[in-house]
Protein backbone atom coordinates (compact mmCIF):
# COMPACT_ATOMS: atom_id res chain seq x y z
CA UNK A 1 0.00 0.00 0.00
CA UNK A 2 1.39 3.43 -0.94
CA UNK A 3 1.43 6.56 1.19
CA UNK A 4 -1.20 8.06 -1.11
CA UNK A 5 -3.62 5.18 -0.46
CA UNK A 6 -3.37 5.16 3.35
CA UNK A 7 -5.39 8.34 4.05
CA UNK A 8 -8.23 7.02 1.91
CA UNK A 9 -8.52 3.93 4.11
CA UNK A 10 -8.47 6.10 7.23
CA UNK A 11 -11.20 8.31 5.78
CA UNK A 12 -13.39 5.27 5.08
CA UNK A 13 -12.78 3.95 8.59
CA UNK A 14 -13.64 7.33 10.13
CA UNK A 15 -16.84 7.58 8.08
CA UNK A 16 -17.82 4.05 9.11
CA UNK A 17 -17.23 4.83 12.78
CA UNK A 18 -19.22 8.07 12.59
CA UNK A 19 -22.08 6.21 10.88
CA UNK A 20 -22.17 3.62 13.66
CA UNK A 21 -22.12 6.36 16.29
CA UNK A 22 -24.91 8.26 14.56
CA UNK A 23 -26.96 5.06 14.32
CA UNK A 24 -26.59 4.47 18.05
CA UNK A 25 -27.50 8.07 18.91
CA UNK A 26 -30.51 7.90 16.57
CA UNK A 27 -31.94 4.93 18.44
CA UNK A 28 -30.98 6.30 21.86
CA UNK A 29 -32.81 9.60 21.37
CA UNK A 30 -35.66 7.83 19.62
CA UNK A 31 -36.21 5.47 22.54
CA UNK A 32 -36.12 8.38 24.99
CA UNK A 33 -38.88 10.04 22.98
CA UNK A 34 -40.90 6.83 22.71
CA UNK A 35 -40.64 6.18 26.45
CA UNK A 36 -41.67 9.73 27.29
CA UNK A 37 -38.36 10.58 28.92
CA UNK A 38 -38.21 13.30 26.28
CA UNK A 39 -41.67 14.87 25.96
CA UNK A 40 -43.08 17.10 23.19
CA UNK A 41 -41.55 20.55 23.50
CA UNK A 42 -38.43 19.33 25.33
CA UNK A 43 -35.23 20.77 23.94
CA UNK A 44 -32.23 18.73 22.84
CA UNK A 45 -28.88 20.48 22.53
CA UNK A 46 -26.35 18.62 20.43
CA UNK A 47 -23.43 19.93 22.51
CA UNK A 48 -24.96 18.64 25.74
CA UNK A 49 -25.74 15.24 24.24
CA UNK A 50 -22.27 14.93 22.74
CA UNK A 51 -20.77 15.69 26.16
CA UNK A 52 -23.06 13.14 27.85
CA UNK A 53 -22.05 10.41 25.39
CA UNK A 54 -18.40 11.49 25.19
CA UNK A 55 -18.48 11.77 21.39
CA UNK A 56 -18.17 14.58 18.85
CA UNK A 57 -21.15 16.67 17.80
CA UNK A 58 -21.10 15.36 14.20
CA UNK A 59 -22.81 11.98 14.79
CA UNK A 60 -25.28 13.68 17.14
CA UNK A 61 -26.26 16.16 14.44
CA UNK A 62 -26.59 13.35 11.88
CA UNK A 63 -28.88 11.45 14.25
CA UNK A 64 -31.01 14.52 14.89
CA UNK A 65 -31.34 15.16 11.16
CA UNK A 66 -32.66 11.60 10.70
CA UNK A 67 -35.10 12.08 13.56
CA UNK A 68 -36.33 15.29 11.96
CA UNK A 69 -36.93 13.51 8.64
CA UNK A 70 -39.29 11.05 10.33
CA UNK A 71 -41.05 13.79 12.29
CA UNK A 72 -39.84 13.17 15.85
CA UNK A 73 -37.98 16.46 16.28
CA UNK A 74 -37.84 19.96 14.84
CA UNK A 75 -34.40 21.48 14.37
CA UNK A 76 -33.74 25.22 14.74
CA UNK A 77 -30.30 25.81 13.19
CA UNK A 78 -27.68 27.33 15.49
CA UNK A 79 -30.14 27.22 18.39
CA UNK A 80 -31.57 23.92 19.57
CA UNK A 81 -33.67 20.93 18.61
CA UNK A 82 -37.15 20.39 20.01
CA UNK A 83 -39.21 17.20 20.35
CA UNK A 84 -42.21 17.52 18.05
CA UNK A 85 -45.87 17.35 19.00
CA UNK A 86 -47.72 14.13 18.23
CA UNK A 87 -50.86 15.06 16.29
CA UNK A 88 -53.94 12.89 15.61
CA UNK A 89 -53.07 13.06 11.91
CA UNK A 90 -49.58 11.69 12.60
CA UNK A 91 -51.02 8.86 14.68
CA UNK A 92 -53.48 7.90 11.95
CA UNK A 93 -50.79 7.99 9.26
CA UNK A 94 -48.43 5.90 11.38
CA UNK A 95 -51.14 3.33 12.08
CA UNK A 96 -51.93 2.82 8.39
CA UNK A 97 -48.25 2.71 7.40
CA UNK A 98 -47.41 0.25 10.17
CA UNK A 99 -50.29 -2.08 9.37
CA UNK A 100 -49.62 -2.31 5.64
CA UNK A 101 -45.87 -2.64 6.11
CA UNK A 102 -46.39 -5.33 8.75
CA UNK A 103 -48.53 -7.23 6.27
CA UNK A 104 -45.76 -7.10 3.68
CA UNK A 105 -43.24 -8.24 6.29
CA UNK A 106 -45.42 -11.23 7.20
CA UNK A 107 -45.75 -12.17 3.53
CA UNK A 108 -41.98 -11.99 2.97
CA UNK A 109 -41.03 -13.82 6.15
CA UNK A 110 -43.65 -16.58 6.10
CA UNK A 111 -41.94 -18.97 3.63
CA UNK A 112 -38.57 -18.49 5.35
CA UNK A 113 -39.60 -19.39 8.90
CA UNK A 114 -38.23 -22.50 10.55
CA UNK A 115 -40.24 -24.66 12.93
CA UNK A 116 -38.46 -22.92 15.81
CA UNK A 117 -39.36 -19.51 14.36
CA UNK A 118 -43.02 -20.50 14.08
CA UNK A 119 -43.03 -21.70 17.68
CA UNK A 120 -41.50 -18.41 18.83
CA UNK A 121 -44.00 -16.42 16.79
CA UNK A 122 -46.84 -18.40 18.34
CA UNK A 123 -45.77 -17.13 21.75
CA UNK A 124 -45.39 -13.56 20.50
CA UNK A 125 -48.83 -13.64 18.87
CA UNK A 126 -50.36 -14.99 22.07
CA UNK A 127 -48.85 -12.04 23.93
CA UNK A 128 -50.53 -9.60 21.54
CA UNK A 129 -53.92 -11.14 22.28
CA UNK A 130 -53.25 -11.40 26.02
CA UNK A 131 -52.38 -7.69 26.33
CA UNK A 132 -55.44 -6.38 24.47
CA UNK A 133 -56.71 -4.55 27.59
CA UNK A 134 -53.50 -2.50 27.86
CA UNK A 135 -52.97 -0.24 24.84
CA UNK A 136 -49.26 0.39 25.45
CA UNK A 137 -48.49 -3.27 26.22
CA UNK A 138 -50.43 -4.47 23.19
CA UNK A 139 -48.61 -1.99 20.96
CA UNK A 140 -45.27 -3.23 22.30
CA UNK A 141 -46.31 -6.86 21.80
CA UNK A 142 -47.24 -6.14 18.16
CA UNK A 143 -43.93 -4.35 17.72
CA UNK A 144 -42.06 -7.37 19.11
CA UNK A 145 -43.92 -9.80 16.85
CA UNK A 146 -43.50 -7.75 13.68
CA UNK A 147 -39.87 -7.02 14.59
CA UNK A 148 -39.19 -10.75 14.87
CA UNK A 149 -40.68 -11.32 11.42
CA UNK A 150 -38.83 -8.33 9.96
CA UNK A 151 -35.51 -9.89 10.90
CA UNK A 152 -36.47 -12.97 8.87
CA UNK A 153 -37.68 -11.43 5.61
CA UNK A 154 -34.30 -11.87 3.94
CA UNK A 155 -34.88 -8.49 2.32
CA UNK A 156 -32.35 -5.81 3.35
CA UNK A 157 -34.36 -2.98 1.76
CA UNK A 158 -37.45 -3.88 3.78
CA UNK A 159 -35.37 -4.20 6.94
CA UNK A 160 -33.77 -0.79 6.35
CA UNK A 161 -37.18 0.82 5.78
CA UNK A 162 -38.55 -0.65 9.01
CA UNK A 163 -35.48 0.38 10.97
CA UNK A 164 -35.68 3.97 9.75
CA UNK A 165 -39.34 4.33 10.65
CA UNK A 166 -39.42 2.14 13.76
CA UNK A 167 -39.07 4.81 16.45
CA UNK A 168 -41.61 7.15 14.85
CA UNK A 169 -44.08 4.29 14.59
CA UNK A 170 -43.41 3.18 18.16
CA UNK A 171 -44.19 6.64 19.53
CA UNK A 172 -47.37 7.07 17.49
CA UNK A 173 -48.74 3.59 18.07
CA UNK A 174 -47.97 3.62 21.78
CA UNK A 175 -50.79 6.10 22.36
CA UNK A 176 -53.22 4.50 19.91
CA UNK A 177 -56.30 3.17 21.70
CA UNK A 178 -57.77 -0.20 20.81
CA UNK A 179 -61.43 0.58 20.26
CA UNK A 180 -64.28 -1.85 20.96
CA UNK A 181 -64.81 -2.07 17.19
CA UNK A 182 -61.17 -3.09 16.65
CA UNK A 183 -60.99 -5.78 19.35
CA UNK A 184 -62.75 -8.59 17.42
CA UNK A 185 -60.56 -8.18 14.33
CA UNK A 186 -57.40 -8.03 16.47
CA UNK A 187 -58.23 -11.25 18.31
CA UNK A 188 -59.37 -13.02 15.13
CA UNK A 189 -56.26 -11.82 13.33
CA UNK A 190 -54.05 -13.33 16.02
CA UNK A 191 -55.69 -16.73 15.58
CA UNK A 192 -55.47 -16.47 11.80
CA UNK A 193 -51.84 -15.37 11.81
CA UNK A 194 -50.79 -18.26 14.01
CA UNK A 195 -52.56 -20.71 11.69
CA UNK A 196 -51.17 -19.05 8.55
CA UNK A 197 -47.57 -19.21 9.76
CA UNK A 198 -47.97 -22.86 10.77
CA UNK A 199 -49.30 -23.75 7.32
CA UNK A 200 -46.88 -21.47 5.44
CA UNK A 201 -49.69 -19.49 3.80
CA UNK A 202 -48.12 -16.10 3.04
CA UNK A 203 -51.34 -14.60 1.62
CA UNK A 204 -53.29 -15.49 4.76
CA UNK A 205 -50.45 -14.22 6.97
CA UNK A 206 -50.56 -10.80 5.28
CA UNK A 207 -54.35 -10.56 5.65
CA UNK A 208 -54.17 -11.65 9.30
CA UNK A 209 -51.60 -9.01 10.21
CA UNK A 210 -53.71 -6.29 8.61
CA UNK A 211 -56.67 -7.52 10.65
CA UNK A 212 -54.54 -7.26 13.80
CA UNK A 213 -53.96 -3.61 12.92
CA UNK A 214 -57.65 -3.09 12.13
CA UNK A 215 -57.07 -2.60 8.40
CA UNK A 216 -59.87 -4.78 7.08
Amino acid sequence: MTDVERPRVEVRENKSRKHLLAEGVFHLIGERIVSGELAPGDRIRDADLAKELAISRTPVREALQRLERIGLVVMYPSRYTEVSELTPEAIEAAHAFAGYQAGIIARLACPRLTEADVATMSGLIAQVAASIDDDAACSQARRDAVGYLAERTGNPLQQALVDEASVALARALRVLSITPAHRPSLLAGCVELDAALRSGDADAAERAVRAIYGLV
